[in-house]
């Protein structure tokens, strides 16, 4: 077994969405394994979801965060759903680390409306983010992994990637095709020495409920609102819990795992 404070030692990542939360967590996870860490965020708000975004001093905090744990970090202000931000993210990392080693698509958001309500700006905001920012962070990344032939994709999907989730037919739709994106991935890029797998986290504490919760005019807990699928009713899944796996997927134990998912989701979606 690796000492896990220097599992990754000499390896540069990039974190998208990386500014807090689920993000942020794996950010200092990977730092703690001896990673430099690039964190990119979109620091405004996106006019359909119904929570606050990053900002540019959340944005600071993280890097600072990170830097305090021993690493080399880096703060890049990027929406992943322009490929030139993205593109221009990747050279920066390039340029300041010498490398791109693991690439965490963890750039989301999430809205609830039923499908009669659901705009075209609605289904575009959830998608591009989740899904087209992940193409666009893969196929921009790619092809400095494979001049090295070392590279691990890690994407951040979700249960709703398995199963459906009623009042989200367009995230469910983004979290579905961040799946498919991986398993195909896989499959191409395997003769590269490229490792492609996804992270399929249940309800997880974190700002996004509250925002949704202001959606549903929730009175209840929100969270027990939004995890009653969990067949674990006796602890919340947290941000820690989904950058644990992701470590595990970084580091090189899990050398022969690619094209598949690791669902940390209390048992969600083995109960249907």
């Amino acid at each position: 077994m690796v000492n896990e404070s220097d599992e990754l030692a000499g390896r540069t990542a990039l974190v998208t969405g990386g500014a807090r939360n689920i993000g942020l967590a794996v950010a200092k996870v990977l730092a703690s394994g001896g990673a430099d860490v690039a964190v990119a965020d979109i620091c405004r708000d996106l006019k359909t979801i119904p929570y606050g975004m990053s900002d540019h001093r959340t944005l600071e905090e993280a890097v600072s965060e990170i830097s305090a744990l021993g690493a080399r970090s880096l703060g890049i202000t990027c929406d992943v759903r322009a490929e030139a931000q993205v593109k221009a993210a990747i050279e920066r990392v390039i340029r300041e680390f010498g490398q791109l080693d693991i690439l965490v698509n963890n750039a989301g958001v999430m809205s609830l409306y039923p499908i009669a309500e659901l705009s075209e700006e609605a289904w575009d905001e959830v998608v591009d983010v989740c899904l087209k920012g992940a193409f666009f962070c893969c196929k921009q990344a790619i092809p400095h992994m494979a001049e090295r032939r070392y590279g691990k994709i890690i994407n951040i999907a979700s249960v709703a990637g398995h199963v459906g989730l009623g009042m989200s037919t367009h995230y469910c739709a983004a979290k579905h095709g961040v799946v498919g994106l991986t398993k195909a991935l896989a499959k191409e890029v395997a003769e590269l020495s490229i490792n492609v797998n996804a992270v399929c986290p249940g309800t997880v504490e974190s700002p996004m409920l509250k925002g949704l919760a202001s959606q549903l005019t929730l009175d209840e807990d929100v969270y027990a609102h939004f995890s009653q699928k969990h067949l674990f009713q006796d602890r919340h899944i947290t941000a820690a819990d989904i950058a644990r796996a992701v470590r595990w997927l970084a580091s090189d134990e899990s050398r022969c795992i690619t094209g598949t998912t690791i669902n940390v989701d209390a048992g969600w979606s083995v109960g249907g």
